[in-house]
């Protein structure tokens, strides 16, 4: 007989435009899922929110302990947590936690020198990598894909994170669709295409030695011509810019043959079809199971039910 186990702690992950607060069980199982403000909105106001969110599982639960990944950990967040400096192992997450106030902690970020020499960091994704590798994501050199509106691209040995690349494809892609003319005037809708989203990977890897600046104008000269219409626009620009992200990083990590792609499910598949055409496998992971997992681990550790 399956009996639910009493909540044990909130866990969070707070993004720049939106906050995912559970109620989980020892376990780590989700009893209930809210949404609230991102961290952008919540400035200044980080206690109100979770506050808020959660008062009656407070009240009916106790002063359960909450656990909070992301932008919170900010310069602009709750209270900043400083970054793990690479290469460091994602269980060392667990000695970096601060707290605003008691019974809240907050994960810090990791940041290191990219291939390309450059600083760069992350928050939020070491938590879904943590849950990741306590998921059994694997030994050895292992490439993980984190897409969203700053694409990861995360170097690991086993556990521990040697090198991040940060790649702006969805801020870009944002920006072109809503304050340009190459994709679409205001009034065509942004929508998944998946016949012109695999058009935009194809150009992607025709002449792979041409800067993908030299390609984009296409979308809007391919609507001129009626080779494209206005409403498949935003997906072929998508497919576009993913495909040279993809080529980018794989030349930049060695080309690995198998990349796990942790994030939500369709930024996951439009990644994994542009990784299977550049000839890898693709392991897909849910990112929000992730985050949770990564969360879970870091009470069980702190509580002493995990070594």
């Amino acid at each position: 007989m399956n009996v639910e186990l009493p909540a044990a702690f909130i866990a969070g992950d707070w993004g720049t435009s939106n906050l995912r607060l559970a109620l989980c069980d020892e376990d780590g199982k989700v009893l209930e899922l809210r949404q609230g403000p991102g961290a952008a909105e919540s400035r200044g106001k980080f206690a109100e929110a979770v506050d808020g969110l959660s008062a009656d599982w407070r009240e009916k639960h106790g002063q359960l302990p909450v656990y909070l990944c992301g932008m919170v950990g900010s310069a602009f967040g709750w209270i900043e947590a400083p970054y793990l400096a690479c290469p460091a192992d994602v269980h060392e997450l667990t000695d970096g936690l601060v707290s605003p106030r008691e019974n809240v902690h907050i994960v810090p970020g990791m940041k290191c020198t990219n291939p390309l020499g450059a600083p760069d960091m992350m928050r939020g994704e070491e938590t879904q990598l943590l849950g990741a590798v306590v998921g059994g994501i694997g030994s050895g050199r292992i490439l993980a894909c984190m897409p969203g509106t700053h694409t990861k691209w995360v170097s690991l040995h086993g556990s521990v994170v040697q090198e991040i690349l940060t790649v702006p494809t969805g801020e870009f892609f944002a920006l072109l669709c809503e304050h340009s003319v190459l994709v679409r005037d205001k009034t065509t809708p942004i929508e998944h295409r998946a016949v012109d989203f695999e058009r935009g990977l194809a150009e992607a890897t025709r002449h792979p030695e041409i800067p993908v600046l030299h390609k984009i104008f296409q979308a809007r000269s391919l609507r001129l011509d009626r080779q494209l219409s206005p409403e498949g626009a935003a997906s072929w620009m998508s497919g576009l810019l993913i495909g040279a992200d993809v080529a980018g990083a794989l030349q930049l990590f060695d080309d690995r043959p198998t990349v796990h792609v942790i994030g939500t499910p369709q930024l996951v598949k439009s990644y994994s079809a542009a990784l299977v055409l550049a000839g890898c496998t693709a392991q897909a992971i849910d990112g929000e199971t992730t985050a949770f997992a990564g969360l879970r681990y870091l009470h069980r550790v702190r509580t002493g039910k995990d070594s």
